[in-house]
């Protein structure tokens, strides 16, 4: 691999290739053993090194990229395009798509670019990345190139949520470390203070900090140097760093100003001293290497294969993860050994020393102590550095994973704890596919159908359900299916001896992952409940509506006795008006024969309605074959007083349909009442004239009776016709009740009933049997 461009310092030729052969020793065993892709280019893109973990991310080999192509070859090219113009319309230029486009940030404003990228490998797979790209000068303040460290974020945004969401390490950690780190706002006030060494602090503790302005806590030339500084941050939103000696003079600080959001950004402030008093004899190639290693997320190591793995060098990363300075390590004043956690140890040199054996990577996981005294989980990735047969040094990078560790330990217990809840449920729990398969069911499905988890995972779970629920089953799953909860819902499951199981359910649905995650409880005693119940209230209905058909037949019944009764009586007064005291014996005699008729009448229709009384509803009426002459004649006799009275001209017309087969009871009831009617609603200008005829009409017998009276407003009162106790003319012994009676009983034998009428012209009746 090609090495990154150094620039050459002036000093005495010895020590400079000395010191520059170093330089690019470490450079290059760094930049080998990094898991970071590294890459570098010249000022126009064409690829100039490419490390061994680029090769391993992408596919591509050196040899296939240095020199040949850009990075745009493994970069999504719609997220370029896409980028170049949000940057145009960011910087109100045009910025055209293509390599310009990634670096064009670094190149004019001179600072490290750093965003998410979509990186496509050799083989076509696409996985997101954090890129940093450098604009590289030389000390004349020309460009010679760019670099770039490129990190697969695959895993990392997977548990990003979960790390993110773990709000309380995040305060454990800040508060763990040396460095100060400030939460301010866009006021420029302190909202936070994270440190564990308060001796760091400006003022006599973190709580003087909070709510208290810049200008209230920091000198004035560093307060307006901090305030610059953060108008940029917010202006646009780009990281900002500061060095500065703090008032006494002994001490210098760095801070790094970041953006948080529109109303906050934090501020990680650091003891530089040490670094300050440091002076390296290639401070360009140095500041270089710095600005690549910053953006490295673990600590950078060199260290010897002797019994301490006594440290050559070491980046200050090593005190976040560890506690304890580069220093301390390089030093001799502590090593790795006497942290490692007793239990590890053994792990540790075994698989070191047989990776350097084979002249492979090693890869670890391990335990340290902390200088706090905590436990925590280091991630190292390492490997030997040789010159023909004799190791060198070990190189390598140390990450902190305890977060990562702690969040795998709550997700297990999370999972441990789901697992245990799942089946010593004693609910009907499972988990079932969008295709309609169960995937997991807890055992309480065994205790209820009998059937194994393994039987019901083979089949359908429609082969469960019973027949007629399969439907309803269907729908209630399309509509889970689309992402809907389902409360409840009722269905049938089949035992394996064949009984079936009334469940209520609840179910809910991960669209992402096509599954039904439902829980049921057996509710078959509470549906026998149920339908017992249905049962009792159906039979009380039934001997309700029985009580009241009875009710309703009973008062039909004294409607019935009090209209039929009224006109006989009316004609035996009638008959009695006849005769007087010159009324001969003769007379007497006629007029008793006509009033024993009427008796006979009279008590004929009185036993008859007193058997309709036994009958329990309309259609259980005895029908029988009656002719309309002989019902004619009965009533005709029942109303001969008032006919003969009134002078009543009755004709009528049975040839085309004599006979029908009907209730007794009901026709004479029919025929009393139009016929009572119109004696009643006579006209006082003309004689009365009744015609009564029947035809067949369709299939049916149809009556009609015609008289000449007074005639009715049927645009008035037809709507009102055949309502009870309606009256439509000035006659003191209308009572409204035989036309209601008269259509009751023909629409209770399925009959129905119309009129045709003319005021003073007439009415006709028109029954269809």
């Amino acid at each position: 691999m090609e090495n990154l461009p150094l620039s050459r310092k002036y000093i005495p030729d010895d020590k400079f290739l000395n010191a520059l052969a170093e330089a690019y020793r470490l450079q290059e065993a760094i930049i080998s053993a990094t898991e970071l892709a590294i890459i570098s280019t010249t000022p126009e893109g064409i690829i100039t090194s490419f490390n061994q973990a680029a090769e391993k991310l992408l596919g591509f080999t050196a040899e296939e990229v240095i020199g040949k192509h850009t990075p745009v070859l493994f970069h999504d090219p719609d997220e370029i395009v896409l980028h170049a113009k949000r940057l145009s319309e960011e910087l109100q230029e045009t910025i055209l798509p293509g390599f310009d486009a990634m670096v064009f940030k670094s190149r004019t404003r001179k600072v490290s670019e750093r965003r998410e990228w979509t990186y496509i490998s050799k083989n076509g797979q696409r996985f997101p990345v954090i890129l940093s790209v450098s604009a590289l000068w030389d000390e004349k303040e020309s460009l010679i190139g760019y670099a770039g460290i490129a990190t697969d974020v695959t895993e990392q945004k997977k548990i990003e949520e979960k790390v993110r969401s773990s709000e309380a390490h995040l305060q454990i950690l800040l508060n763990s470390i040396d460095d100060l780190v400030f939460e301010v706002n866009r006021k420029r006030v302190f909202t936070n203070v994270w440190t564990k060494r308060d001796d760091l602090l400006m003022m006599p503790s973190r709580e003087n900090y909070i709510g208290k302005t810049m200008n209230e806590v920091l000198p004035q030339p560093l307060s307006i140097l901090y305030e610059e500084a953060i108008a940029k941050v917010f202006t646009t939103k780009v990281s900002q760093h500061l060095e500065y000696p703090l008032p006494n003079g002994n001490h210098w600080n760095a801070s790094k100003i970041s953006y948080i959001d529109d109303e906050q950004v934090i501020i990680l402030v650091r003891d530089i001293t040490a670094q300050k008093q440091a002076e390296f004899l290639l401070r360009e190639s140095e500041k270089k290497f710095r600005l690549m290693a910053e953006n490295m997320p673990g600590a950078i190591y060199l260290c010897r294969n002797d019994e301490t793995y006594s440290m050559i060098y070491l980046n200050e990363r090593i005190k976040d993860i560890t506690g304890y300075t580069a220093e301390d390590f390089v030093s001799g004043k502590t090593n790795f050994v006497n942290i490692f956690h007793p239990e590890d140890a053994p792990d540790i040199f075994k698989t070191v020393d047989e990776a350097l054996a084979a002249r492979k990577s090693f890869l670890l996981e391990y335990r340290i102590y902390h200088q706090s005294g905590e436990i925590r989980w280091i991630k190292e990735v390492g490997a030997g550095i040789y010159e023909l047969d004799n190791l060198l040094m070990i190189e390598g990078i140390i990450t902190d994973i305890t977060a990562q560790k702690n969040a795998e330990t709550e997700l297990l217990k999370v999972a441990e704890e789901n697992y245990r809840l799942f089946n010593n449920s004693v609910n009907l729990s499972a988990i079932a596919t969008f295709d309609g398969y169960f995937k997991k069911l807890n055992p309480a499905w065994y205790y209820l159908l009998g059937w194994t988890e393994e039987e019901m995972k083979s089949r359908p779970l429609k082969e469960f359900i019973h027949p007629d629920d399969i439907n309803a089953t269907a729908q209630a799953m399309a509509h889970i299916v689309n992402g809907n909860n389902l409360a409840t819902f009722e269905n049938r499951y089949r035992c394996k001896d064949g009984s079936y199981r009334w469940l209520l359910w609840g179910s809910g649905s991960d669209i992402k992952h096509e599954l039904i995650y439902a829980s049921a409880i057996d509710i078959t005693e509470r549906k026998k409940s149920e339908e017992e119940l249905l049962l009792s209230k159906q039979n009380l209905e039934t001997i309700a509506l029985r009580l009241q058909e009875q009710n309703r037949q009973l008062d039909e019944f004294a409607h019935i006795i009090s209209h039929n009764l009224r006109s006989p009586v009316a004609n035996i007064k009638a008959l009695i008006n006849f005769v007087n005291n010159q009324s001969s014996i003769d007379d007497y005699r006629l007029i008793f024969e006509k009033i024993r008729n009427v008796s006979n009448n009279l008590g004929e229709t009185m036993n008859e309605l007193m058997e309709t009384l036994k009958v329990k509803n309309d259609t259980e009426i005895e029908r029988i074959e009656i002719r309309f002459k002989d019902i004619l004649d009965k009533v005709i006799q029942s109303l001969e007083g008032e006919l003969i009275q009134c002078a009543a001209n009755v004709t009528y017309d049975f040839n085309l349909a004599p006979k029908i087969v009907y209730p007794k009871t009901y026709l004479e009831s029919i025929f009393q009442n139009l016929l009572s009617n119109a004696i009643k609603y006579r006209s006082p200008d003309r004689q009365l004239t009744l015609h009564i005829s029947s035809d067949a009409y369709e299939g049916r017998t149809e009556l009609r009776v015609r008289d000449n009276g007074l005639g009715i407003d049927l645009e008035r009162f037809g709507e009102k016709l055949f309502g009870l106790h309606k009256t439509f003319h000035d006659n003191k012994e209308a009572r409204g009740v035989g036309l209601f009676l008269t259509k009751t009983q023909i629409e209770a034998m399925g009959g129905t009933v119309a009129v045709e009428s003319e005021v003073d012209r007439g009415t006709t009746f028109i029954i269809r049997f």
